[in-house]
């Protein structure tokens, strides 16, 4: 595993031909005197290899000048290309030795393009990527550059904590502008939150294609909630992924109950999507629950456990207007069977419904091809297996 610090490098606040010195305050109360932020943080986080990342027209000259490498046997060549927007890689090569050695780091200076278009986007967040591997810790510094370059930053950690499979150590920005005027010294501002709202907003994209909760717990916990009641999620979660309706309630009741003064945290963004979602729970009889969880998957496009939990929830609907003494209990196995039993002998149009509902979930479960015509040409297309469910679910599932 190696550590890497990314770095930009950028043209602007330069005065005197210099970047204005800046005396960094960091959280642990470590001051550092410099220039250039990312050699502040150099010393800071001392990390195995340093990446600084500019432009054709990046002020490559003073950097390398500002690190004692002015004496360079190509640096009056830098200087020139700098002037006129003509730095090339094969150029910046010549300094990565020497830049090294003065830093006591593995340095590697790296030309990008401007940024101007998805393309070059592209290729930024690739040469981002091309010296760091999977396991690798990367720290991000997005205090220079152009003004676009740290949005750009902010993703490339997080592609490179997906993609690559790295460990995103911090996100920092020395804040010039927020220096103070009487202790002369510039806060340096931890970023690494915004990475904590992007698992938080993926999460949310995951949950509402999916209905999978079982990711907030983990980021409930690192929000500050203990860990028992963050597991409700997860435990519920496992009951409805195996359409354990009935089971998946109570876990849900706890975290609810748990969590009536709100979320902390960044989970408060998202507390009223995460609430709507658990809302079915509250519901007193079992067939409303089942139905309001058919009728999300089907939304979600998840048709077999749409299917599945359709068919249930149908049986239940029967079961619960049944009028026979004693009631039939609705998760009681040998009861069910007798409600199917009863439907199925019948021959009016529920009875066909729910024929064509159960034959529907048996084909989408066992993934095999039916023998009934009407049934391969619901499945025949998304479409038409979107439009043939919501009919039966609209004439077998009353809301």
């Amino acid at each position: 595993m190696t550590q890497t610090l990314i770095s930009f490098l950028g043209k602007a606040q330069k005065r005197d031909g210099q970047y204005r010195e800046a005396n960094y305050e960091f959280e642990n109360g470590t001051i550092e005197t410099a220039r250039f932020f990312s050699r502040a943080l150099n010393k800071v986080i001392k990390p195995e290899r340093l990446i600084i990342l500019g432009t054709s027209a990046s002020m490559w000259d003073v950097l390398c000048e500002n690190l004692g490498a002015d004496e360079h046997e190509h640096w009056a060549q830098l200087s020139d290309a700098v002037e006129s927007d003509s730095v090339t890689q094969n150029l910046l090569n010549q300094f990565n030795k020497t830049v090294s050695e003065i830093l006591n780091t593995d340095c590697r200076l790296k030309l990008i393009p401007y940024g101007d278009d998805l393309p070059q986007q592209i290729a930024i967040l690739q040469k981002m990527a091309e010296d760091v591997t999977q396991g690798d810790s990367v720290s991000l510094d997005l205090t220079h550059g152009l003004r676009h370059l740290p949005m750009l930053g902010l993703l490339s950690a997080m592609y490179l904590k997906t993609a690559r499979e790295v460990d995103i150590e911090g996100i920092y920005y020395g804040a010039l502008e927020r220096t103070n005027q009487e202790t002369n010294l510039t806060p340096v501002m931890r970023l690494d939150g915004l990475l904590e709202m992007a698992d938080w907003i993926s999460a949310l994209d995951g949950f509402n294609k999916t209905g999978n909760i079982a990711p907030f717990s983990d980021l409930l916990q690192r929000d500050g909630m203990d860990k028992q009641t963050a597991q409700c999620l997860e435990e519920a979660a496992f009951f409805e992924s195996v359409l354990n309706i009935p089971n998946a309630r109570s876990p849900l009741k706890k975290f609810t109950d748990a969590i009536q003064n709100g979320l902390q945290g960044i989970g408060a963004l998202f507390q009223d999507n995460l609430i709507a979602r658990i809302a079915w729970h509250k519901e007193e009889h079992l067939y409303l629950r089942q139905q309001q969880n058919a009728y999300f998957y089907l939304a979600q496009g998840d048709y077999l456990r749409a299917s599945a939990l359709g068919y249930e929830a149908f049986v239940t609907y029967q079961m619960r207007q049944d009028t026979t003494v004693p009631k039939l209990d609705p998760q009681n196995f040998s009861d069910r069977d007798k409600i199917k039993k009863r439907v199925e002998s019948q021959t009016n149009q529920q009875s066909k419904d729910y024929k064509m509902l159960r034959n529907l979930r048996n084909a989408l479960a066992h993934g095999v091809r039916s023998d009934l015509a009407e049934v391969q040409r619901a499945l025949s297309s998304k479409e038409k297996l979107d439009t043939e469910l919501n009919r039966l679910f609209k004439t077998l599932l009353p809301k």
